[in-house]
């Protein structure tokens, strides 16, 4: 046989369970990490004002849902934006 199967598969069976689980939870029209990273000050800042962000920026919300990665950055810049607000007021 041309091909051998790996003695160990490339990521474990949880890693497998999440990614068919996002994959399940995509929609026709989605937002790249780069869509949603453009927009991201924005949206931080509609979440420190109070605003209903899922109506406003549904496809970034759906992004930062599904992303780790910018819910991360997310949320390191809503901690920067909040700080912000404590200190001018």
């Amino acid at each position: 046989m041309w091909w051998k199967r790996p003695k160990n598969p490339p990521f474990d069976v949880q890693t497998a369970r999440n990614m068919v689980q996002m994959v399940a939870l995509t929609e026709a029209t989605e937002y790249s990490c780069a869509d949603a990273y453009q927009l991201l000050d924005k949206f931080a800042e509609a979440v420190a004002s109070g605003e209903n962000v899922a109506a406003l920026m549904p496809l970034v919300y759906r992004h930062l849902e599904l992303c780790q990665d910018c819910r991360e950055e997310f949320e390191a810049l809503l901690r920067v934006v909040l700080a912000s607000r404590d200190s001018s007021g």
